[in-house]
């Protein structure tokens, strides 16, 4: 298990350490393949051999328990706390309204870059340095290599400034370019991410059989790229194999809606700059309700006694009190909501209003729920 205090970042130690040891160091995250799936697998070739020649240990998610929180945290060295894309939609104090940073537009709009004509760059949004120009002040080669489908994007190009960007069209291909490119430099980090079980367990739960499915083909490709008979060389070389976070089972059929089981919600949320009442930010798992400040403890009070034990509400401010958000510095606090509802064992919330995709999913996280906010970091050296 993972030393008391210890959470996500502990993976980038892990790098930072690996890196003074061998030339090259290789960091495969699969997405959403927490500590519960690890186990669930454990009889798995890869995760066999880890487990006898390596090293693995569990470790907490950040919370939230949320892609955009972690990947930021990969490019950026520093926890969500420090560089506050803590959600998938998050308030941006430099336009007065929600946003999706890594599609770099307005929340709730399906197409990328739509914040472009605000004159917002992404690199505004972000924090001002990369991981890949630290490592590149000391030596190290950096490559990011990620899904052709959305890679490069906007948010992609700010927050992989320093290393060479790497898409690739399928798993084993990356994989085995991914190893090629590495292999051509004397001192390298290579992270490689792919989220193939994430939106699976999003489109279909994750106790199906889809699920257990993808993640099996998941670790083949690994396995077979890194171990197998015709797998590339790299000398002097550690593996690092990690997850962001876990997911848990919902259904459309198990969502509260905030604004019908406390119809004063509305009126109680503060007004973006278009004058509406401001949406939602976080997700569906982790509900977070920019409410005006003189409103809080109402909104908290009304929305506690709707939900009942389908969720709990909690002040934001006593969420960063209880280092919920590890060091929590300026460009959180002046992000995050007011107020935030985490949806119970099995449950989403959000409002009628503001109605998403999520409200389909099978399966989702970003919530405290140890299935979707317990992930781990295991090491095996490759030569």
């Amino acid at each position: 298990m993972s030393p008391p205090g210890e959470d996500f970042t502990a993976v980038l130690r892990t790098a930072d350490a690996a890196l003074g040891r061998y030339r090259h160091v290789v960091v495969v995250l699969l997405d959403a393949f927490g500590w519960r799936f690890l186990q669930r697998h454990a009889e798995h070739p890869l995760l066999r051999r880890l487990a006898r020649d390596g090293t693995v240990r569990a470790l907490p998610s950040q919370f939230p328990s949320t892609t955009a929180a972690h990947v930021t945290t990969m490019h950026s060295d520093l926890g969500v706390g420090e560089h506050g894309i803590y959600e998938w939609r998050i308030w941006e104090p430099a336009l007065g309204r929600v946003i999706s940073p890594l599609l770099y537009s307005y929340a709730g709009d399906r197409e990328r870059d739509t914040l472009a004509p605000t004159g917002l760059a992404m690199g505004d949004v972000l924090p001002v340095h990369t991981r890949y120009e630290r490592l590149a002040q000391e030596g190290v080669a950096s490559i990011v290599a990620q899904p052709a489908a959305f890679s490069p994007s906007t948010y992609d190009r700010a927050a992989t400034r320093g290393a060479l960007l790497a898409p690739w069209p399928d798993l084993a291909a990356g994989l085995e370019d991914l190893l090629r490119r590495a292999a051509a430099h004397e001192h390298c980090y290579a992270y490689l991410y792919t989220d193939a079980i994430d939106t699976t367990g999003h489109l279909h739960g994750p106790s199906s059989r889809a699920f257990d499915d993808v993640v099996t083909a998941t670790l083949n490709a690994v396995h077979a790229a890194f171990f197998g008979p015709r797998a590339p060389r790299l000398d002097d070389a550690l593996l690092v194999l990690t997850a962001d976070h876990g997911q848990v089972d919902v259904s459309p059929e198990r969502v509260d809606v905030l604004d019908e089981l406390w119809p004063g919600l509305p009126g109680a949320l503060a007004p973006d700059a278009t004058g509406a009442p401001t949406p939602p930010a976080g997700s569906a798992r982790d509900v977070f309700l920019h409410v005006a400040p003189e409103r809080v403890d109402e909104a908290v009070a009304a929305l506690a006694a709707a939900l009942g034990d389908r969720g709990t509400v909690h002040r934001t401010a006593d969420l960063v009190a209880a280092g919920r958000f590890g060091a929590a510095g300026p460009r959180l606090l002046e992000r995050v909501a007011p107020v935030c509802v985490l949806p119970g064992p099995g449950r989403m919330a959000w409002t009628r209003a503001h109605e998403g995709i999520e409200r389909r999913f099978l399966g989702h996280h970003g919530g405290l729920h140890p299935d979707e906010a317990q992930t781990f970091v295991a090491t095996i050296p490759l030569a």
